[in-house]
């Protein structure tokens, strides 16, 4: 901690801020002396600048509030203009033209009312072919800012935006993987790294490239090795519990994305943040959580479990970020079905995965079921940099999605009417499903799906095909070839429908019915009037439009 005596003389230690690759930094500072303003500082840029245009100066963290009476800024001796934002308070000068490559020397005086001056002086060196920020970004790029707000959203979290400097490193460490080809499966070599001795170079760690575009803030950084769109690249990223991590953090306020080939960046940009904040996803009222998780993560979050394979169940993740955390420990972790049957959770937490820290990752121990609400429970405990402990407790409940990948297309076709749902309707909300008798989709929560099958229509009764209507409703089936069935499983319920007699079993149970499903062209098609009694489910018809309408 520095501190301006008043009106003697200033301490000699000085307390630098670092950039560093974690999901959040802070400093403590001392109480405030009565004699003294204590202060703290980050000068920037330093090292090895790519900018041709970087931003040059310093951010001030002050015991007090106070006005500086007068402040002047040099480069190279020379005067330039710096402006002052009394709000974060910081010094800045933004140079209008190209600096040339070389060496320069920095110094900032200002004094404050009552109070010796002081004086701060650094250095940096811009680097030969640096280059200039641009703010202009493609749609691809847009898009993915769109995904980033949009699990943002419903995580209850403020939006971010983009940063001229984290996209131009985003780029940059994309390009430099796919100039290089570097290949994550075949070999070791790290994502996050780069090699001096490789063409497109701009520093080996997150830290070091973060310095060479002149960013001062907090970084972290996701990487996806994926022939895919940036956008479906991020929605990989977000299931990967790891990679999860800093969408969750209240501090983020600003990004870059870059997709160059397979291969896609995300860089992230932090404050400090108001105060400690407990962060849970999948969210309460959650209605279209997924079920599963294939693992294709690295490191791999089931490596410390033995016997755990994959799939897994959709994970769980909980956290706490906010200025003075120092760790968390999980305390305790459960997960309920709607029959109020535990589930079997493997679970991560710091001490025992190394790459957690104020962080736990919840994973069900095998898939979840689709179309089924889960209640949660957990108690975590703080330490606080000053030693302190903060227990934190949070109950809540999410329903998982009919069908897999339904949620993630909800959430992007519109954000606002998702989280509005989880507010305004939550877990009771029911899902709607419609088959035209004449098309060839049917619609699940205004979203269109190809139908396997279309309907069929014999001596006035009309037929839906039973493979269609299981991913519809969230179900599951099976043929059974010795009893001609097919078998139809959802939650606690197992119907076989038979295509050889005028019957279906509800749980065993053997029921007649006039309406018996049949098997037509080798598939097995289910009779309209059948549905609402042995699926739990209303059924309307509406004649004018030929459509069978399904809510459950």
């Amino acid at each position: 901690m520095n501190v301006i005596q008043s009106p003697k003389k200033w301490a000699a230690a000085l307390k630098i801020i670092a950039i560093l690759f974690v999901l959040l930094s802070s400093v403590i500072w001392s109480a405030k002396p009565s004699y003294a303003l204590s202060y703290g500082y980050l000068t920037y840029p330093q090292g090895n600048v790519g900018l041709s245009r970087p931003e040059i100066g310093v951010n001030l963290e002050l015991s007090e509030g106070m006005t500086p009476e007068s402040y002047h800024l040099y480069v190279n001796e020379q005067e330039v203009k710096a402006n002052y934002d009394p709000v974060s308070v910081k010094y800045v000068y933004r140079p209008q033209a190209d600096m040339a490559s070389g060496t320069y020397s920095a110094r900032l005086m200002f004094s404050f009312s009552g109070y010796e001056p002081v004086q701060i002086t650094w250095k940096f060196t811009v680097v030969n072919n640096a280059v200039t920020l641009s703010s202009e970004t493609t749609k691809e790029q847009q898009e993915g800012l769109q995904a980033i707000n949009d699990y943002r959203a419903k995580l209850g979290l403020p939006k971010v935006k983009f940063s001229d400097a984290l996209n131009t490193a985003a780029q940059k460490h994309a390009q430099y993987l796919s100039q290089n080809k570097i290949d994550p499966i075949k070999t070791s070599v790290s994502l996050h790294d780069e090699d001096p001795s490789l063409p497109g170079y701009i520093g080996k760690s997150l830290k070091e490239r973060a310095q060479y575009i002149g960013y001062v803030k907090a970084t972290a950084e996701d990487v996806a090795y994926n022939p895919t769109t940036l956008v479906e690249a991020i929605d990989s990223l977000f299931d990967a519990p790891y990679h999860r991590a800093p969408f969750m953090v209240p501090g983020l306020v600003e990004v870059g994305v870059y997709r160059e080939g397979p291969y896609h960046v995300i860089e992230f940009g932090f404050s400090d943040g108001i105060a400690p904040e407990l962060v849970v996803s999948p969210g309460s009222n959650d209605v279209y959580v997924p079920t599963v998780f294939d693992g294709h993560e690295s490191p791999d979050p089931i490596r410390n479990h033995s016997g755990a394979e994959y799939p897994v169940g959709y994970p769980i993740m909980a956290s706490i970020y906010g200025p003075g955390v120092k760790k968390v420990s999980l305390d305790e972790a459960k997960l309920e079905d709607e029959f109020g049957k535990p589930v079997s959770l493997l679970k991560n937490e710091p001490g025992q995965d190394d790459h957690l820290d104020t962080e736990v990752i919840i994973m069900p121990a095998k898939p979840l079921e689709l179309d089924t609400t889960y209640k949660a429970k957990i108690k975590l405990t703080a330490t606080m940099e000053d030693g302190t402990k903060r227990p934190y407790t949070k109950e809540w409940s999410f329903r998982t999605e009919p069908r897999a990948g339904l949620g993630v297309l909800k959430l992007h076709q519109d954000a606002a009417t998702y989280t509005l749902q989880m507010s305004n309707f939550g877990l009771n909300r029911n899902h709607l499903v419609s088959f035209g008798l004449d098309g060839d989709k049917y619609v699940l929560d205004l979203l269109p799906y190809p139908m396997k099958q279309k309907p069929y229509i014999q001596e006035g009764t009309s037929y839906l095909y039973i493979r269609d209507l299981a991913a519809a409703l969230g179900a599951t089936v099976e043929w059974d070839d010795k009893q001609k069935a097919a078998v139809y499983k959802k939650k606690d319920a197992t119907v076989m429908f038979y295509t050889n007699r005028n019957a279906y079993s509800l749980n065993g149970v053997e029921y007649q019915t006039d309406a018996a499903a049949k098997l037509i062209n080798e598939t097995t098609m289910i009779p309209v009037r059948l549905l609402s009694e042995t699926l739990g489910a209303k059924v309307s018809y509406v004649e004018s439009t030929r459509t069978v309408n399904i809510s459950y």
